[in-house]
């Protein structure tokens, strides 16, 4: 049983300078091992293994801790020295804000780590959206009449895996789940299983991973039981094609499925009005964009330009322009989105280190003037 004793005794070794001293360096060498890994393992994987991961797996026996873990120790002795070490007296003023300012810092970053969500929105001119796409992660779908029946992210699907859920009529077992593939021609069909759409022809073959998450493909082979007699059997989901197949159940309703990119909703919808791609003079190289949106809140309708370095912040989000395709006479706009629930904390981190900076300048210049002020009499 912890006792007041143990906690004053657990407190005053996690505000000792040493543990700064030895958390520090061990944070530098892992953002060293990050950058140099992005090289071989792409950033997102890079990011995820070494900069994310609140334990690091050596060898993948010896547990490590990872930059989270650093980054809430640190934050710890900040705040155990200030209220356990540092005296509060008015000549400390300036330490004690800055203390304040750093500890400002750190819970800014764990809040931007932990909550922070980045997606994208690509609009042709004249459409709307609520939803936001995610950079990364995938999902498997199964829709009934245009709408989410069942979302199943793609990182637990494992072979082998059998689903059933009481928004399905149907068991859905996965027989293969590749996170970038691409399609092979079938050979003779190893059992008499019925294949429906792609996979009447094809198989998913799988890839290397490429260095950027961005660039790979996923697919799903699953097999359907319990739907109409004729539904049964094995559907194929791949990233890139946008015919979903369709499933029907026993009770007449059609099912689709789809593998996309994991999407949120936001709150309001935005529509994109028009979309300008601005060259250089005389060259085809592009020199900026912009793209002029109508934002839809309930009754609340109100238009607004977002540029390259102009973003368009909303109800905690925040739009960037960050593409334009043009898919035959169509123009798309690309809106990078983000929601960082610790975007405020930098700034107001800032502002108390450069008072505390302040206030401890003045201090000292204080003291010194004072003290030669007695010298001199």
């Amino acid at each position: 049983m912890f006792t007041r004793r143990h906690i004053e005794s657990w407190a005053l070794l996690l505000s000792r300078p040493a543990v700064l001293f030895y958390s520090l360096p061990w944070l530098m060498a892992l953002l060293i091992a990050g950058t140099v890994a992005q090289k071989y393992l792409g950033l997102y994987d890079a990011t995820k293994l070494y900069l994310t991961a609140p334990i690091i797996w050596l060898g993948g026996v010896i547990p490590l801790p990872g930059v989270p873990l650093i980054l809430f120790v640190i934050f710890l002795n900040l705040v155990f020295k200030l209220f356990f070490k540092s005296p509060w007296k008015p000549e400390n003023a300036g330490i004690i804000i800055t203390h304040f300012g750093a500890a400002f810092l750190f819970l800014g970053m764990a809040l931007t780590a932990g909550l922070s969500n980045e997606g994208y929105i690509a609009l042709a001119e004249g459409e709307s959206s609520t939803k936001i796409s995610d950079y990364h992660r995938r999902e498997l779908v199964f829709l009934q009449d245009g709408n989410d029946a069942l979302r199943l992210p793609y990182q637990t699907l494992k072979t082998g895996m059998i689903v059933q859920n009481q928004s399905l009529p149907f068991s859905v077992e996965i027989l293969d789940a590749c996170r970038n593939c691409t399609m092979q021609m079938n050979d003779a069909a190893d059992d008499d299983t019925p294949r429906h759409g792609l996979a009447e022809k094809v198989s998913l073959q799988t890839l290397p991973l490429e260095k950027t998450e961005e660039s790979n493909l996923s697919g799903v082979m699953i097999r359907i039981r319990g739907a109409a007699e004729q539904a049964d059997g094995i559907y194929i989901a791949f990233e890139p094609v946008k015919n979903l197949p369709q499933i029907t159940a026993k009770d007449g309703r059609v099912y689709s499925l789809a593998l996309r990119r994991a999407e949120t909703t936001l709150p309001f919808a935005v529509e994109l009005l028009d979309v300008k791609r601005v060259l250089y003079p005389g060259t085809s190289m592009p020199q900026s964009y912009y793209s002029d949106l109508r934002v839809h809140d309930g009754d609340i309708l109100w238009e607004t330009r977002i540029e390259m370095n102009s973003p368009l912040r909303y109800k905690g989000y925040t739009f960037y322009q960050s593409g334009y395709t043009l898919a035959g006479e169509t123009e798309v706009s690309t809106l990078a989105v983000v929601k960082n629930a610790g975007r405020a904390f930098p700034y107001i981190a800032g502002l108390l280190l450069g008072l505390g900076m302040l206030v401890h300048a003045v201090i000292r210049i204080s003291a010194k003037s004072a003290g030669g002020k007695s010298n001199a009499s």
